[in-house]
């Protein structure tokens, strides 16, 4: 009898195990992040350049092309607020009365901030994927959950990996390239549809 209930603990206790680390392997897991098109991050986010280091809270809500990014803290007093879709973005600093327009996320930032800040690269590195086009480099742990990438001239650092609503997303994203760091310390992930 006691054999056969330590060989039942021994049985709960691996399977619980299981949902504890990811499962189906590397192809499987990115295949799955593919889905996801509509989601929203809250988190910190420091950012060191040059000339340089501030630190601040951002929320990030990607609705397919759409997004919105809103940073408090580093700029003074108020918000920033960066959005657009895949025609055009739009940024508003603290003070300005109304936001700037450019082309795309990249050429605002840029003008404006002094930031080289590779946004349409950015909403799939979230995730911990690599962006659509070439990839220097990929590295995966041993539960098929991406580590390392390099791509585009920026070196992408992943850790902190935990389980939302099925899927398993980073935590912690480290972003250096171009003399420039970002670090996103999320605090929630919300995925929409």
């Amino acid at each position: 009898m006691m054999r056969y209930f330590s060989l039942l603990l021994l049985s709960l206790w691996l399977s619980g195990c299981a949902l504890l680390t990811p499962q189906g392997g590397q192809q499987q897991l990115q295949n799955q992040l593919s889905h996801i098109d509509s989601w929203q991050v809250r988190g910190k986010l420091s950012v060191r350049s040059p000339q340089d280091s501030v630190t601040g809270y951002l929320t990030w809500e990607q609705q397919q092309q759409d997004y919105q990014l809103f940073i408090t803290g580093p700029f003074g007093q108020g918000s920033s607020r960066l959005s657009g879709s895949a025609d055009f973005a739009e940024l508003l600093l603290p003070g300005w009365q109304s936001p700037q327009r450019a082309d795309n996320a990249e050429q605002l930032m840029l003008a404006h901030m002094g930031w080289n800040f590779p946004v349409s690269d950015i909403r799939h590195w979230v995730k911990g994927q690599p962006a659509p086009g070439q990839v220097s480099e990929l590295q995966f742990d041993d539960n098929g959950l991406l580590q390392q990438l390099q791509q585009h001239g920026w070196q992408v650092r992943y850790s902190r990996y935990s389980r939302h609503q099925g899927y398993w997303l980073p935590g912690l994203i480290k972003v250096s390239g171009h003399n420039f760091r970002f670090v996103f310390a999320i605090k929630e992930w919300t995925i929409n549809g």
